[in-house]
């Protein structure tokens, strides 16, 4: 399993589990205001724990921002060193939409000190810092760009969205730097999460199903292009918690290499 694949798993978890992206729906009643919270995930690759993921994050009426620290653990760790962080900023517009001010992530990945960094200008985000380069991957159209969001401002207008109309239906393009993805997402259905990892918040739930699929930045000439630009299930988790209101608590979805991946809270969330 390579040092590449692990980084894609960041990537997907991230945007995919931490937390897709959007959602439209505007008839519903609110459900809550702003909302600060500090939320630590593991991630399990079928029944092996292989990173953990600590996302913070705050929003206000005009705005919002966070961070997110992502490391390898166990036995994972022994092979593929793994210590990333990212932050974001952005402002919120009509209608639970999003404007992405700058997105960054740095850290130890694939056995280098690897740096991205976003600024947006026009709803549309230019590649100011990306070390070291990475020439073996097909470049994104800078046509594909403009209204793209980050993954954290993806998780935020998801969450924005899901507590101030109870709605999950919709679709957007994320970029990471390297890659685009196109996310579409739908519900939510009253379900149950899933109790199996230790999982902390259980009982009575929200669940919104989505669907990624990457369209460009590809590795040039990779056998796995196929799989990787195949669509790929998903679901988040939602739960009224005490002091916090409606909250992500666990994402599962479907990794084109590793098969299914879950995030699961396994420690209360704080402020």
């Amino acid at each position: 399993m390579s040092n590449r694949t692990w980084r894609h798993v960041i990537a997907a978890a991230v945007s995919l589990s931490a937390f897709t992206s959007t959602v439209w729906a505007q008839d519903s009643a609110p459900i809550s205001g702003p909302v600060s919270a500090h939320e630590s995930f593991a991630a399990y690759v079928h029944d092996l724990h292989a990173l953990n993921a600590d996302v913070s994050f705050a929003t206000q009426p005009w705005g919002y921002g966070g961070n997110a620290h992502i490391r390898s653990i166990g036995m994972i760790g022994w092979f593929v060193r793994m210590d990333v962080t990212a932050r974001m900023e952005g402002h919120f517009g009509p209608g639970n939409t999003v404007a992405p001010i700058l997105y960054d992530s740095a850290g130890l990945s694939r056995g280098a000190q690897r740096h991205v960094h976003l600024d947006y200008q026009n709803n549309t985000p230019t590649v100011t810092i990306h070390t070291p380069p990475e020439t073996d991957r097909e470049p994104v159209p800078s046509s594909t760009l403009p209204g793209t969001i980050d993954t954290f401002s993806g998780m935020v207008r998801l969450l924005q969205t899901m507590r101030n109309t109870g709605q999950c239906n919709g679709s957007a393009n994320v970029f990471d730097g390297a890659r685009l993805t196109h996310i579409t997402v739908h519900g939510p259905v009253a379900d149950n999460v899933p109790t199996d990892h230790d999982q902390l918040e259980t009982g009575a739930a929200l669940r919104c199903d989505f669907v990624g699929q990457q369209s460009a930045g590809f590795i040039k000439d990779s056998p796995n292009r196929a799989k990787m630009a195949s669509p790929q299930p998903g679901a988040v988790w939602f739960k009224n918690v005490q002091g916090f209101g409606l909250l992500p608590v666990r994402v599962e979805f479907e990794h084109p290499k590793l098969g299914h991946i879950s995030l699961v809270l396994q420690t209360p969330i704080t402020h």
